[in-house]
């Protein structure tokens, strides 16, 4: 049992070292000697609990992942200001760890790092729609979401590498086109039925009202 607990201790501390490593520098430039040596174990340390540097690598992508995912399912409140405060979190993971966010974000070549990029894109996905409707019944609306997933991440990389627009520019966009997204469903399927969330979420924000009428008066709602 001490051994158990020991091996995972070392395994986390590892793990916590990779996620410093590789956000501030390329999987090329971290050299697993060094990082094993800054923390008073052997190189075969690693080797031993991720099979090498590659299976490292992977493994500090995957928990930056479920870290995030975990902060987002953690988070509690009003719709709008939950969608508002993980904006937030993105964005300070992209300032944060800026190589991690690259490897998980933009268009890479390497495909296990795209496998876990999009399980949690879709996990993500799915808690959106049905954060929107209670379910997961509408393809189209499905469709939608996913696209503005993937608008959320180019537009979170773009800011990251040019920093034209400011933090709370992204926030607004991000919101505005989320809007968008659902309205232009709505059209595309009326079968679609809201939650009270979601129209709450339109209802506390007086541009939204104004720009998206049609939305803001929808009388089918779901739980």
């Amino acid at each position: 049992m001490v051994s158990n607990r020991r091996g995972a201790a070392s395994r986390t501390a590892l793990l916590a070292a990779g996620k410093a490593a590789f956000s501030s520098d390329r999987y090329e430039e971290v050299s697993i000697v060094d990082l094993a040596r800054s923390l008073g174990v052997a190189a075969g340390s690693i080797s031993y609990h991720f099979g090498g540097k590659r299976g490292f690598y992977l493994a500090v992508l995957e928990q930056a992942a479920e870290e995030f995912w975990g902060d987002l399912l953690a988070m509690r409140g009003p719709a709008l200001d939950r969608l508002n405060r993980g904006i937030d979190r993105l964005l300070d993971e992209a300032e944060q760890q800026p190589r991690a966010f690259e490897a998980l974000f933009a268009d890479v070549a390497d495909a296990e790092v795209r496998q876990i990029r999009d399980r949690h894109r879709t996990q993500l996905t799915d808690a959106l729609v049905i954060e929107v409707t209670g379910s997961e019944s509408s393809p189209v609306l499905r469709a939608a979401i996913s696209g503005f997933v993937s608008y959320i991440e180019g537009l979170v990389l773009h800011w990251s590498r040019t920093r034209e627009i400011s933090r709370e520019q992204v926030k607004e966009l991000v919101v505005g086109n989320l809007f968008g997204t659902i309205l232009a469903a709505l059209r595309t399927d009326p079968d679609i039925e809201l939650t009270q969330r979601a129209i709450d979420a339109v209802l506390a924000d007086p541009q939204a009202v104004a720009f998206l009428g049609p939305l803001s008066t929808v009388s089918k709602t779901t739980e």
